[in-house]
């Protein structure tokens, strides 16, 4: 190793790797709190996983199940006011809502990460959606590894955990007395650098544990078999019979369930309402699963029906059409859809009969 590699901590991370005791990282986390708001997981009422702004190391969970709800209301807020009204002698005065101080997203999940990472290329594209990126540029995003996948969890198959390559500033192993940070960027790097020296550069040795962690993690998935691939070809070549669809829409209860514990989700209305003396003119999230969601002011709906809306929704997931321009599938197999899904239409699901040209149920 080179006296530069060394002092960027190793070869593993875009940008090196350190290592901290275990006994110091509340000390780092104190370090971190004091750097901007953080938002972490924590338990909530009944026992729930939760991503809330913490106020103390002793909030951040370490060993948890991953949250039923995404950490992507951090940049996509559920009501996000993108500016005001305001009534003046003057006339009305439009200003934009200012942008909250730095943030750090501390241990999401390597989907989650892969998730931010996939709506940041969206709201790249085209319009840039400036009131987005200006959250992204100010949030530092520590994933923390799953060297235990979880048990709906399919990652795998969308190149989105359990371990990262990308896509991260800080991404953690916890390899028992030490936790590994790899750095993926700038703003990691500074948020290792700030922490008054708890950080030293990580050792072969270390490097080697979390190599072999990943490749145990991805045996417990079992065979490595990815099914998008063959679901892509036939949803993008128009080989997926209407009967199908007609058959799996019949298990859609349009809860928009789906759309809403999505990480990659991303539809929205927008909406106006009172403030002061005022208005805010919000963007809320939506599912293109409702039938109002594409309802024109005309009356005319060009997806009226459930099969249309559903048909629609793998469309964007999983064709070739979206991979080619997104780079990636619409999907980070985090197993939420899975969860939350009261009739089986889950991406699992469907892929698997696309894939075989027959459902199940």
């Amino acid at each position: 190793m080179s006296d530069q590699d060394a002092a960027r901590g190793g070869s593993a991370g875009p940008r090196g790797a350190y290592a901290i005791e275990r006994s110091r990282i509340d000390d780092w986390v104190s370090t971190v709190l004091a750097l901007g708001e953080v938002i972490a997981p924590m338990a909530g009422h009944g026992g729930d996983v939760l991503y809330a702004p913490v106020e103390t190391p002793d909030q951040v969970l370490w060993e948890f199940d991953n949250s039923l709800h995404p950490p992507k209301e951090v940049l996509l807020p559920q009501t996000d006011p993108l500016f005001e009204i305001r009534g003046e002698r003057s006339g009305w005065q439009v200003a934009a809502v200012r942008p909250r101080e730095p943030r750090i997203l501390l241990n999401a999940r390597s989907c989650d990460a892969s998730g931010i990472r996939f709506l940041r290329g969206v709201h790249e594209e085209d319009l840039r959606d400036s009131a987005y990126l200006r959250r992204d540029a100010d949030l530092t995003v520590v994933s923390l590894s799953c060297p235990q996948p979880c048990s709906q969890g399919f990652c795998i198959c969308c190149d989105a955990g359990p371990f990262l390559d990308d896509g991260f500033d800080v991404q953690l192993t916890d390899l028992g007395e030490v936790l590994l940070a790899e750095v993926g960027s700038a703003k990691g790097e500074a948020l290792v650098r700030t922490s008054d020296g708890l950080f030293r550069p990580a050792s072969e040795q270390e490097l080697s544990r979390r190599r072999m962690l990943e490749a145990v993690a991805i045996d417990s998935f079992g065979e490595s078999t990815c099914h998008f691939g063959s679901a892509m070809r036939r949803i993008s070549t128009g080989r997926v019979v209407e009967a199908l669809w007609d058959t799996m829409s019949d298990w859609c209860f349009e809860c928009g369930a789906c759309t809403l514990v999505c990480p990659t989700c991303y539809c929205f209305s927008i909406k106006d309402r009172q403030s002061g003396g005022g208005w805010q003119r919000c963007r809320m999230w939506d599912s293109c699963q409702y039938g109002a969601f594409t309802l024109e002011a005309s009356g005319h709906n060009p997806r009226p029906h459930r099969k249309d809306r559903v048909k629609r929704r793998f469309y964007h997931k999983v064709s070739a059409q979206y991979y080619l321009r997104d780079g990636t599938v619409g999907c980070v197999g985090c197993g939420r859809c899975v969860t939350v899904c009261l009739g089986t239409t889950d991406m699992p699901a469907v892929v698997t009969a696309i894939r075989k040209g027959v459902w199940n149920g």
